[in-house]
């Protein structure tokens, strides 16, 4: 056999010239289709994904001020001495906001792509970013369950020191259950375990949507999306009220996290005049945190100018 006719199997030789450029042609028609606008119904599908992340803002913040606020400021029927009205409120609380917030964590896009592969040590981004909304979910969680063992078992407890006021002077341990129960363990520990699990998983969402740009909003969207704002600016006030040292903790948190978020917008523009921080939602999830920031510092320092450091019981309402 002639070494001149011999070929290597087809498995090795060179694709021809042909194929080389149809994948050039393809890569370039790629860059132009990116480069180009994308068709009406993709411009609807980003309405519908923006709306959508609106309404979950809004209602998880709605949902978290009222199962929160409703028990604080009204007296709810008893169901019996060892069950409260206000425990048995509160108990809808995690199953009704945990999912809203984690539905909003879907929205992100880096949690529909994965966003970038090995971010952080092995992990990419999207499993950091449920990493941390877990961990937020499970401190809010026993903070949860920590509030309400305490608010179910001190009332037996106050009961029976009422009833039997000889027994305490007797017996000073009896106050000191009742104490522990309502001032460390339901005001301090869990109020504050409750709070920090939010925050954490509110950051969550920051991280997921830091790259993110949304819009232009239409009007509807941008409604239900400055509804939300106030509604989460009011809660972070009304935490602040009525937590034991909750108008420094809010003052401090609230102005951090604003500088936080307006510093996420200048550094990372995303190709929006500074970075979009005074458009109306071009960055919705970042302006929704800031501007609740903003109102919730109005309202702490309106608060203090006229009550001081008191919180909500300690003036009297």
């Amino acid at each position: 056999m002639s070494h001149d006719n011999y070929e290597l199997p087809s498995i090795y030789t060179r694709k021809p010239e042909t194929d080389l450029e149809s994948d050039n042609d393809e890569e370039v028609a790629l860059n132009v289709n990116m480069s180009t606008p994308p068709p009406r119904s993709n411009y609807r599908d980003i309405h519908i994904q923006d709306s959508r992340t609106a309404w979950l803002l809004l209602l998880t913040a709605f949902f978290i001020l009222l199962l929160t606020t409703v028990p604080a400021v009204a007296d709810l029927p008893d169901i019996n001495v060892w069950f409260t009205g206000d425990a048995l409120w509160r108990l809808f609380d995690p199953i009704i906001t945990l999912p809203l917030s984690l539905f909003v964590m879907t929205r992100a896009d880096i949690m529909d792509q994965g966003g970038r592969p090995n971010y952080w040590i092995s992990l990419s981004e999207r499993s950091v970013g449920w990493l941390v909304w877990s961990i937020g979910a499970g401190i809010y969680v026993q903070g949860h369950g920590i509030h309400t063992a305490a608010a179910l078992f001190k009332h037996p407890i106050q009961d029976f020191n009422r009833a039997h006021p000889e027994l305490v002077v007797q017996y000073p341990v009896l106050e000191q259950m009742y104490s522990n129960m309502r001032d460390l363990w339901e005001h301090d520990i869990a109020h504050y375990m409750y709070a920090g699990g939010a925050m954490v998983m509110s950051w969550a969402q920051l991280f997921v949507f830091r790259n993110q740009v949304h819009g232009p909003l239409p009007t509807s969207t941008k409604i239900v999306w400055c509804l939300g704002i106030l509604v989460y600016g009011l809660l972070l006030a009304a935490v602040a009220i009525d937590f034991p040292y909750g108008l420094v903790v809010g003052l401090i948190y609230a102005g951090g996290l604003s500088v936080v978020c307006i510093s996420m917008m200048l550094f990372n523009t995303r190709y929006l005049p500074r970075g979009g921080l005074f458009t109306m939602g071009r960055r919705m999830v970042i302006q929704y945190y800031l501007m609740a920031c903003v109102i919730a510092l109005v309202i702490i320092i309106v608060w203090i100018c006229i009550y001081g450091l008191k919180t909500r019981k300690a003036a009297g309402f």
